[in-house]
């Protein structure tokens, strides 16, 4: 994907609903991808750390970056190689993440909400994309595949499933199907959930 998630926008704009009003603040793009959404943070004034297991991912998102005017941006990216749920040397104000906790394996979802606790400063914000389906439907999917050969990501979620994972660090601010859904993607599945760290 190269350009930002409309959906996950739409929810930023909720919460940092000024124009500038990301100015200074530090943000994680988690599992980056192409760093769209990274990028568009920074444009916004966030200073942006993108991060993602794949070195070819990062790789990728220094020679965009390096292609960019990113000085003209009022905010900035730094790429780090790295894995989500290990400890790192500060806190930010905004986890951004777009469908990163639906790329990772459903067993480890427990330690996405620890990683996110460490990663937040308390009253810092989680705004996500997430694929979620009723409980019904999620019983029939072979290890909650949403993948065509059915075994990988990404993992679809319940409502249910996400607030109980959050509620108990977590205030949820809204969790509801995005208005904007992404033009081929899985059209109803889509949700926006924003998470205040207590």
């Amino acid at each position: 994907m190269n350009a930002p998630s409309g959906a996950l926008f739409e929810a930023v704009s909720t919460i940092y609903p000024d124009g500038r009003a990301l100015q200074g603040v530090m943000a994680l793009s988690p599992g980056c991808g192409t760093g769209a959404d990274a990028l568009e943070l920074a444009r916004r004034g966030a200073s942006v750390t993108a991060s993602a297991w794949s070195l070819h991912a990062c790789a990728r998102l220094k020679e965009r970056i390096a292609r960019l005017s990113l000085p003209s941006f009022p905010g900035d990216v730094q790429v780090v190689h790295g894995d989500f749920f290990s400890s790192w040397p500060y806190q930010v104000e905004l986890v951004c993440e777009h469908t990163f906790f639906c790329a990772i394996d459903p067993v480890r979802r427990p330690e996405y909400v620890q990683a996110v606790i460490r990663w937040l400063r308390p009253g810092g914000y989680l705004i996500g994309n997430f694929f979620i389906l009723p409980e019904s439907e999620i019983s029939e999917l072979p290890g909650l595949s949403l993948a065509k050969s059915g075994d990988g990501p990404p993992f679809a979620t319940t409502e249910s499933e996400l607030r109980g994972l959050f509620h108990p660090h977590f205030d949820t601010v809204t969790l509801r199907p995005a208005s904007k859904g992404e033009p081929a993607r899985r059209t109803g599945m889509e949700w926006i959930g924003i998470f205040r760290r207590r």
